[in-house]
């Protein structure tokens, strides 16, 4: 009910038993879509009126003292400053008030939710308005409608249950049979029903969004007969608890997610290592191939053969039969040699992941602890890895402080390549057949120390089609010996000034 008619009615005639002989004596902005209004009252003492009209927020705030900011301000209606306040006057059964100037020129508050608005209107000119996108009127005076609630009739009785916003009828509805009243019955109600709302206390609530209500609730926290120290209590309430829980929220809402994908990982390699040692040793099997040489035929495509490892059972494997055994035999030693390595790095991964849920776990456990916005602010200034990170469109690997990256596929390797190197970096690619760009970040002038460059030219090896051969052959440039040919497709490039490393795949 903060922007209800019955609430601003009781706020204007607050303001109007302050403001009428006073004098404005500030109007400035220095944050988007508020502003704030200065005056000086009878008893010379300061009072300000602070109106933030943003579509989200809408609050306004009447403190009595204001520290202006000295950077980013900025005066707005100056043709007004130092006249006199004569009236403020409620535009009837209009969400509206304004401030009669003696300038004849009066400021028009508006108070319509989203499309709330202040304007400055004078006969003599064209209105301004606060906030550019939204109209002013011509004449604030031509919103009045005055309704006679003694003299009520059918027409006027439709008209004034327009005012009545969700939380009246809400409260109606459970607290009066109003929708079946007739008309006679709902004359003789309406009177002291607003009347009752023109003297009743206001609540303000903390429960979810927070609001002032005219009626009481379980959950207010709040209890006022004054609507200035209700809208100050409100204000206080949203800016230091409610939109601290939501960017509490928000983080925490991040982090969890950071967390459950660490956990997901977790869990899925885990898995995959138990699938890798369960599963019978390819070592084993290559074993079984070359004990059993002389009882394999040339072309066969798979052999069964007693299992070495368990004496009662035969063992069936299947062959490259365009190779030859021993061949087949080394190529299961090979596999045998990276399941090793695979395991050994989703290993590794997966205490890093451990440790990253650890942090995670401490970072949402003093968010939750954190009470007040500045000590939030702080927290996140201090974790900055916090915010959620754009990823890279490739792999990223570090060896003594120098950044190695991957391209994931061929257009990532363009982006990486042409988009992302600098002239002066390391260009790494498998010669002579499909694989990954790699790129060494340069450090300065210094050149970059020749373990990187093998580092970096092992994974080229790895992420290529190069992959599985004892030791390949890496070509090695400054990116700004690589170029695109025209019309090439992705991933495609022309290298100049190469040399070439002899390395074995290693991810």
């Amino acid at each position: 009910m903060y922007h209800n008619y019955y609430f601003i009615n009781r706020l204007s005639k607050k303001l109007s038993t302050l403001l009428t002989g006073a004098h404005l004596t500030a109007c400035f902005s220095q944050n988007k879509n508020e502003l704030i209004f200065g005056f000086t009252l009878l008893d010379n003492s300061p009072f300000y009126i602070q109106a933030n009209l943003d579509s989200q927020l809408n609050l306004w705030c009447f403190p009595e003292v204001f520290n202006r900011a000295k950077k980013n301000s900025v005066n707005l209606f100056e043709s007004i400053i130092g006249e006199k306040i004569l009236a403020v006057n409620q535009t009837h059964f209009d969400r509206s008030f304004e401030l009669l100037l003696n300038d004849h020129s009066a400021l028009l508050f508006q108070l319509y939710g989203r499309r709330s608005n202040i304007s400055l209107i004078n006969k003599s000119k064209a209105p301004q308005s606060f906030k550019s996108k939204l109209m002013a009127p011509n004449d604030s005076q031509s919103l009045a409608r005055d309704i006679d609630v003694s003299t009520l009739n059918e027409e006027s009785l439709e008209a004034l249950e327009k005012t009545f916003d969700q939380d009246i009828k809400t409260h109606l509805k459970s607290n009066t049979q109003y929708e079946q009243l007739n008309f006679n019955e709902k004359k003789a109600f309406i009177p002291a029903f607003i009347e009752s709302m023109n003297t009743a206390h206001l609540f303000v609530t903390d429960q979810g969004l927070p609001k002032i209500s005219l009626f009481d609730t379980e959950h207010h926290c709040f209890k006022s007969d004054d609507p200035i120290i209700a809208c100050n209590e409100l204000y206080k309430i949203f800016t230091q608890k409610y939109l601290t829980q939501q960017k509490k929220d928000g983080i925490t809402r991040e982090l969890n997610k950071k967390r459950k994908q660490a956990a997901n990982y977790i869990e899925k390699s885990e898995a995959k290592i138990a699938h890798l040692r369960d599963r019978r040793s390819l070592e084993e099997i290559a074993h079984i191939i070359m004990a059993n040489l002389h009882n394999i035929n040339p072309n066969d495509a798979q052999i069964e053969v007693p299992d070495l490892y368990h004496e009662t059972a035969n063992i069936t494997i299947k062959l490259k039969p365009q190779i030859s055994p021993q061949k087949n035999a080394e190529i299961l030693y090979r596999k045998s040699k990276n399941q090793r390595l695979e395991i050994n790095n989703i290993t590794e991964n997966i205490v890093a992941k451990k440790k990253v849920i650890r942090q995670l776990d401490q970072k949402i456990a003093a968010i939750e602890l954190t009470k007040d916005w500045k000590a939030l602010q702080r927290l996140i200034k201090a974790t900055p890895s916090d915010a959620p990170a754009k990823d890279l469109p490739f792999n990223t690997f570090s060896m003594t402080d120098y950044s190695i990256y991957v391209g994931r596929n061929n257009k990532s390797n363009d982006v990486l390549t042409f988009d992302y190197a600098k002239k002066g970096d390391l260009w790494l690619h498998v010669k002579d057949a499909p694989g990954s760009h790699v790129v060494i970040k340069k450090q300065g002038i210094l050149p970059i120390p020749k373990p990187v460059i093998e580092r970096a030219a092992a994974l080229a090896a790895y992420f290529s089609k190069r992959k599985t051969e004892n030791m390949a052959p890496v070509i090695y440039t400054e990116r700004k010996y690589v170029r695109k040919i025209k019309g090439s497709l992705p991933g495609q490039v022309a290298v100049m000034k190469e040399k070439v490393l002899l390395v074995q795949p290693k991810l």
